[in-house]
């Protein structure tokens, strides 16, 4: 793995990491509920770089925010692990085929994260109960994904212009790829 490389997915998960801790002060209307902020680093992986690089951010960044808010092996933990890499999955693949725009593969995967969690929580804690929530996260969760998507796009936008990463180039799984 490039050095270049392996700061890119630090800078990413950090980031993705702080978002999560401070978004943890914003209020949501459901117990336990969160805003999904945090999952913009992973979208801007998902239009810039490769599966790999991809699923790499997608974990660090929720194995530093277990960390960070204290909760690395509890049943929240695996929720997020779950549901990021779930999500972190359909989001490539949709963007890679083509399937959505940008916002639509957001909302995808918002909508994978959280059947991905509510179904591992469920499983956890031995009641489908869990599950009664489910419509209205799915609902709250639309317009963290329309705003994710909406600034990943210009932050790859900045990226191309002002740092010349040319986001139309061909992605590789090579290691010795710099980006």
């Amino acid at each position: 793995m490039s050095s270049r490389r392996l700061a890119l997915i630090s800078s990413l998960a950090s980031l993705g990491s702080v978002i999560y801790f401070l978004e943890s002060f914003v209020p949501f209307p459901l117990p336990f509920g969160r805003w999904g902020l945090s999952n913009l680093v992973v979208l801007i992986a998902v239009v810039l770089y490769d599966w790999r690089t991809v699923l790499a951010v997608s974990l660090l960044k929720s194995v530093i925010s277990a960390l960070i808010t204290g909760q690395l092996f509890s049943i929240v933990s695996l929720m997020s692990v779950a549901g990021s890499t779930a999500a972190a999955a359909s989001e490539y693949i949709a963007y890679r085929t083509s399937v959505f725009g940008l916002v639509g593969v957001s909302v995808l995967g918002s909508v994978v994260n959280n059947i991905t969690q509510s179904i591992v929580g469920a499983m956890s804690i031995k009641s489908w109960s869990f599950l009664l929530i489910l419509p209205q996260m799915l609902i709250l969760g639309i317009p963290g994904a329309v705003l994710n998507a909406y600034l990943a796009e210009r932050v790859v936008k900045r990226a191309k212009n002002n740092f010349g990463l040319d986001v139309t180039q061909k992605v590789t799984n090579n290691e010795n790829d710099p980006r």
